[in-house]
C-alpha cells in the first residue's frame, strides 16, 4: 500500500492522506455540528413565538391607541371642558340636549361609527351637570356619578391623576353598566383642567372584545398554545386557546400543579400601554417540528462533509485567509479609516491585490485631504467675501455719528433704527468669525428686520421665536438672514402689500430644526430651481447680502454635516414660502467640529 502511495501523483496522495487523517475528526465534527443546528433551530423557533407575541403586542396597542387618542380629544375639547367646568349647572342641565347643543357629539358619534370597536361612551360630570351617556349595543350605564364615585374604578382613577387604564368587563352589571349584554375592554380616566390641578370629569369607553379575540387567535403559534392578555395591574383583559385552565396560572406568574415542564412561556410588555401579553406553548408540539426541521439537513451535512471537507478545507485555508484579511480591510476602509493596510505575506493573484489596495488607499487619502482642505478654505473665503463688502471702519464711525447727531436733535425713532442698523452690520461682520450661536443669529434677524420695518412702517410685521434651550448652540454663521432676506425682496417688496415673516427654531429629539414662514407672493417651480442655479460669476454682483447667498448657505451645511442636514423650500405663486432647516444636535459645539474638520 505505502509502495503504491510513494509512486501515486500528488492528486492521489493528497485525497488519501486527507481521509486518513480527517475522517475521524469529521466524524466528531459532524456530530458536533448536528447537535449545534438542532439547539441553534430550537433557539429559532422559540425566537419566532416571542417576536408573535411583540407583533401581537403590537397590534393591541394599535387597537388601545384608538381608544386612547379618542379620549384624548375628548379630554382636551374646549366645548366640552367649558360644561365640566361651568359653576352653573343647574342653567345648563335645564337644556336636555345641551351635550348635542354644546359640545362636538355628533363628531363624536361620527368617530364611534369609523372606529368599529367602540361601542360604548360615558361623561360624568363632576359639578352636578347631567352625564353624556351613549351606548351602540343595548348596554345602560349607571347615571349617577355618587354611585360610580363608590366603584374601585373610580377611586383607581382618582389615584393615577389623569393616566388611563384598561379593565375587562363581563356579561354582567359592573363599575360602569346598570346592564351589559356583551363582554368589553373598558378605558376609563379622570378629565382634568389644563393645569391638572382640579378634577373635571370621569370619563369611561367601552370597546368589544370581538377585534382583540380575533387578533390573538390569528398569533397563536399552534393548536397547542394559548394566549392571555393583561392590564399593568395584571388583571386579564382577554383568553384564547384551547389549554386546560390550570395551565393559564403561568400568565400570572404562578405554576401549574405539575410544576409546567411541559410548556414555554413568551411574553413582551407594552411600554406605550402597561399591557402584557402572554403566549404558553405546549412544548411538545415544538419538539416535533423542530426534530422535522433539524434531522434531515443535518444527515445530508454530515455526508456532505465527509466526501469534500477534507479537499475544501485545505484549499478554503490558503486562498480565503489572505482574502478575509483584504476584506476586513476594505469594511474598516469603508467607515473611514484611511489609514488601514493590508500585509503582503503571499504572491500570486492574492498578493497583487493586496499590494493594489494599499496603493489606492494612500492615493484616495491624499486626494481627499487635497479636496477637503481646498473646499473648506474656498467656502470660508466665500463667507469673508460676503462680510467684505462694507468697510466696517467706515461704517461704524459713520453710524455711530449719525445715531449722536440724531440723539442730540431729540429725534429717538432715526436714532434708534441707526443702533439697529450699526447692530446689525456689527452681527454680520461678527470680527471675521465664521461661527455663532443661535442667540446672535437671532439678534442679527431682529436688528434687520427692525430696519425693513422702518422702510415699510406697518406693511411688515414679523414674528421670531426661538426655544431657550438652543440660544448657547454654535452654528454656521448667516445661515438664516439670507431666507428672511429673500423673503422681504422677493415675496413683498416687489409685491408691495401687507408682510408676515416668522422665524422658528427649536430642538426636535437629535435635530435643531429651523423654519422661515413669509404670506409673500410665493415662487413657481421654475423659480425655486433657478435658486440652486446661480452662476458662480454672478453669486457677489448684488448689493444686497442675501441675494446670491442661499445656495452658498446650501454648500456650507452640507459641507460641514453631510448627509446629516436638510434645506428644503416649499413654495407656492400666491401662497407665500416655507423654509426649512435641520441640523444635528451634537455634544460638542460647533467652533470644535470645524476645528476638527480642518485637522
Amino acid at each position: 500500500m505505502r509502495g503504491k502511495l510513494k509512486n501515486a501523483g500528488i492528486r492521489k496522495k493528497l485525497v488519501c492522506y486527507s481521509y486518513a487523517i480527517i475522517t475521524p475528526i469529521l466524524m466528531l465534527i459532524s456530530t458536533c455540528l448536528f447537535v449545534r443546528n438542532y439547539h441553534r433551530t430550537m433557539a429559532e423557533e422559540r425566537e419566532l413565538c416571542q417576536k408573535d407575541v411583540e407583533n401581537l403586542s403590537g397590534n393591541l396597542d394599535t387597537l388601545l391607541d384608538g381608544m386612547v387618542e379618542f379620549g384624548t380629544y375628548i379630554c382636551i375639547n374646549n366645548d366640552i371642558l367649558a360644561i365640566l367646568s361651568s359653576d352653573d349647572a343647574q342653567a345648563l342641565n335645564r337644556d336636555s340636549q345641551l351635550w348635542v347643543h354644546e359640545a362636538p357629539m355628533r363628531t363624536l358619534q361620527d368617530m364611534i361609527a369609523l372606529s368599529g370597536q367602540i361601542k360604548t361612551l360615558a361623561i360624568y360630570p363632576e359639578n352636578g351637570v347631567n352625564p353624556y351617556l351613549r351606548c351602540a349595543d343595548a348596554a345602560a350605564y349607571i347615571s349617577s356619578i355618587e354611585e360610580i364615585r363608590q366603584t374601585a374604578c373610580y377611586r383607581n382613577a382618582v389615584e393615577k391623576r389623569g393616566k388611563y387604564s384598561f379593565v375587562q368587563v363581563r356579561k354582567s352589571a359592573s363599575d360602569f353598566y346598570q346592564a351589559n349584554r356583551t363582554d368589553k375592554i373598558v378605558l376609563y380616566r379622570e378629565i382634568y383642567d389644563r393645569a391638572k390641578r382640579e378634577r373635571l370629569g370621569y370619563l369611561a369607553i367601552g370597546a368589544s372584545t370581538e377585534k382583540y379575540i380575533q387578533l390573538c387567535e390569528k398569533s397563536l403559534s399552534a393548536d397547542t398554545a394559548g394566549i392571555v392578555v393583561m392590564n399593568e395591574s395584571g388583571e386579564e383583559l382577554i383568553r384564547t386557546g384551547a389549554l386546560p385552565a390550570e395551565v393559564y396560572a403561568f400568565a400570572y406568574g404562578k405554576e401549574p400543579e405539575d410544576g409546567g415542564k411541559g410548556y414555554e412561556v413568551y411574553r413582551c410588555t407594552s411600554e406605550k400601554t402597561g399591557i402584557t401579553v402572554c403566549e404558553i406553548v405546549a412544548r411538545e408540539g415544538v419538539v416535533e417540528r423542530l426534530d422535522q426541521i433539524a434531522l434531515a439537513p443535518a444527515a445530508l451535512l454530515f455526508g456532505f462533509l465527509i466526501g469534500l471537507y477534507p479537499i475544501l478545507a485545505i484549499v478554503s485555508n490558503i486562498v480565503s485567509k489572505p482574502l478575509k484579511e483584504l476584506g476586513v480591510a476594505m469594511k474598516r476602509f469603508e467607515k473611514g479609516d484611511f489609514e488601514q493596510k493590508v500585509a503582503v505575506t503571499t504572491g500570486g493573484e492574492v498578493g497583487e491585490v493586496a499590494a493594489g489596495f494599499n496603493q489606492m488607499v494612500d492615493a484616495i487619502k491624499k486626494l481627499i485631504d487635497t479636496n477637503y482642505v481646498m473646499t473648506l478654505q474656498e467656502k470660508e473665503s466665500e463667507l469673508r467675501a460676503l462680510q467684505a463688502q462694507i468697510n466696517p471702519h467706515f461704517l461704524y464711525n459713520t453710524l455711530d455719528a449719525l445715531y449722536w447727531r440724531a440723539t442730540n436733535e431729540g429725534n429717538d425713532e432715526i436714532a434708534e433704527d441707526i443702533l439697529s442698523l450699526s447692530q446689525l452690520f456689527r452681527h454680520v461682520l461678527g470680527q471675521g468669525n465664521a461661527q455663532t450661536d443661535i442667540g446672535n443669529e437671532k439678534e442679527l434677524l431682529e436688528e434687520y428686520l427692525h430696519i425693513q420695518k422702518m422702510r415699510f412702517s406697518d406693511h411688515l410685521d414679523y414674528e421670531i421665536h426661538m426655544e431657550k434651550a438652543i440660544l448657547s448652540h454654535m452654528i454656521p454663521k448667516l445661515i438664516l438672514q439670507p431666507f428672511v432676506e429673500n423673503a422681504v425682496v422677493h415675496g413683498f417688496e416687489r409685491d408691495g402689500g401687507d408682510c408676515l415673516i416668522r422665524v422658528d427654531g427649536k430642538r426636535e429629539g437629535e435635530w435643531i430644526v429651523f423654519t422661515v414662514e413669509d404670506n409673500g407672493v410665493g415662487m413657481s417651480e421654475e423659480q425655486l430651481q433657478d435658486i440652486w442655479e446661480v452662476p458662480d460669476a454672478k453669486r457677489y454682483a448684488g448689493q444686497r447680502i442675501g441675494r446670491y447667498a442661499i445656495r452658498n448657505v446650501k454648500e456650507r451645511l452640507e459641507l460641514l454635516y453631510g448627509d446629516g442636514c436638510t434645506l428644503r423650500i416649499e413654495s407656492a405663486v400666491g401662497r407665500g414660502t416655507c423654509v426649512t432647516i435641520r441640523i444635528p444636535w451634537e455634544d460638542n459645539n460647533y467652533r470644535e467640529h470645524v476645528e476638527e474638520k480642518r485637522e
